[in-house]
């Protein structure tokens, strides 16, 4: 189960360097070549599966994706790379969480379990941030008030009820 996660770790660092060259591709070369060394360099630590390395893996492809962001490359690119980029670093720490444990009992269905959980975060992240980038609400001054009240009641029931139900 481990070689299928390094596999997957592989995928998710190539589709985060690829989009995010592709993206930056149409506003500078420099920065698509730039991008090309973050993700191969990330790529040729794999097997060691440094969680440093992760980490700053995905903090110079942010700032891919933020420089990106800067010279008006597609959003889709962009939030793809970093959707990916952010999926890459969270299997990286995953399995060295897992090679860490001492006991191993019931591996592949925890594997499982997290890899459907990192899915469902993963897309259901991309898909909002997509909506959020795709819709223009504009408020006057006293529709953000109301909606900032709802917020807060909102926030403020949801935190009573997970005090009642807590043991």
């Amino acid at each position: 189960m481990i070689a299928n996660l390094r596999t997957l770790m592989g995928i998710c660092i190539g589709l985060a360097t690829l989009s995010l060259a592709a993206g930056c591709a149409s506003a500078n070369w420099i920065g698509t070549l730039v991008v090309l060394a973050i993700g191969l360099l990330w790529l040729s630590v794999l097997r060691h599966s440094n969680p440093r390395v992760a980490d700053w893996g995905l903090f110079l492809l942010m700032a891919g994706a933020v420089w990106g962001g800067f010279e008006q490359v597609a959003w889709g690119w962009l939030l793809t790379g970093v959707a990916a980029a952010l999926a890459a670093w969270d299997l990286t720490h995953y399995l060295d969480h897992l090679q860490a444990a001492s006991e191993r009992q019931a591996e592949d269905r925890l594997v499982r379990r997290h890899l459907l959980r990192l899915a469902g975060v993963t897309l259901g992240g991309w898909m909002l941030a997509a909506l959020t980038l795709l819709v223009n609400i504009h408020f006057n001054y006293i529709g953000a008030l109301v909606l900032a009240g709802a917020g807060v009641l909102a926030l403020t029931r949801t935190l009573r009820t997970v005090q009642w139900d807590a043991p």
